[in-house]
């Protein structure tokens, strides 16, 4: 068996490319504060993968601020690829932590379109075995839910200003970043700045939430501050093999009627904060 000290997954290659190319993270944050960025095709920023198992590509990752060796892989979108992504990063790489970094829907009545939510748990909201005596989320044989992991999630409450550091159940909304996040000089300094970021939890599904179905998901999981597609499937496996799990999310849109289109325009720069943020918090470990 391979060994890797961390392996960072990503849904999608916008999510990705700010790990793996430096230039074009320092590209999607100059961009933080407006409303839209296209960056040019993501596939020509990317180098030779390192190694392939089963049609995914892990790379490895030159993050001066993070120790060890990390990796980075596309797993796809869905909880399926997430699952699958997460077994062989773990069975097969042998990763002794496994992060999720991307892009998520605002489901807070409160969320901004790029805060940062650091995953404290994880539920499925499309899960529904209440017939049987199971909580709503809850899969037959599982627990209700999935904790983050508590070194991670103290890592990430470290980096956020004071008023954050109580519990996340009781947090009327999001605080920022400490400034400057490094203390050594690095270009990811002040990366952060004035981005909202709170811990809280994520549920994940296999559909994108809009208009349509978010009051449903809302009324569900009223605590949740995030909905997207990974992080649950992901957490699930990381419990069952026993090694720590963390997802980091921006908020890409607010599951409105024009979502699809608000993710689309933020997407990559949602995918460069969300990638900050992550590197930031491996670095805080």
């Amino acid at each position: 068996m391979n060994s890797c000290d961390t392996v960072i997954i990503c849904a999608e290659l916008t999510e990705l490319a700010p790990f793996v190319n430096r230039t074009w993270l320092q590209e999607c944050l100059a961009h933080r504060f407006e409303d839209s960025c296209q960056p040019p095709d993501p596939e020509k920023v990317f180098p030779t993968p390192g190694k392939e198992l089963s049609g995914l590509r892990f790379y490895s990752l030159d993050l001066p601020e993070i120790p060890g060796k990390t990796l980075g892989v596309q797993s796809g979108v869905g909880m399926v690829n997430a699952a699958r992504t997460t077994a062989i990063a773990i069975e097969v790489l042998g990763a002794r932590q496994v992060l999720y970094s991307g892009t998520a829907g605002g489901l807070a009545k409160d969320s901004q379109v790029g805060e940062v939510v650091f995953g404290d748990n994880y539920v499925f909201h499309s899960a529904d075995a209440t017939a049987f005596g199971y909580q709503r989320g809850q899969l037959p044989g599982m627990p209700p839910s999935y904790a983050g992991n508590e070194r991670l999630l103290a890592s990430a409450r470290s980096l956020l200003t004071a008023s954050d550091k109580k519990d996340s159940s009781t947090a009327t909304g999001a605080v920022t970043f400490k400034n400057p996040i490094f203390t050594a000089e690095t270009e990811l300094a002040g990366a952060l700045e004035e981005i909202p970021a709170r811990c809280g939890t994520i549920a994940t599904g296999d559909s994108f939430i809009t208009d349509s179905n978010v009051n449903a998901v809302r009324s569900a999981f009223p605590t949740a501050l995030a909905a997207e597609m990974e992080s649950a499937a992901a957490a699930q496996v990381a419990f069952l093999s026993q090694v720590p799990f963390l997802a980091v999310r921006c908020i890409s849109d607010l599951c409105s009627p024009e979502g699809q289109d608000v993710y689309h325009g933020n997407a990559a720069v949602c995918g460069a904060i969300a990638a900050a943020a992550t590197i930031c918090l491996l670095s805080a470990c």
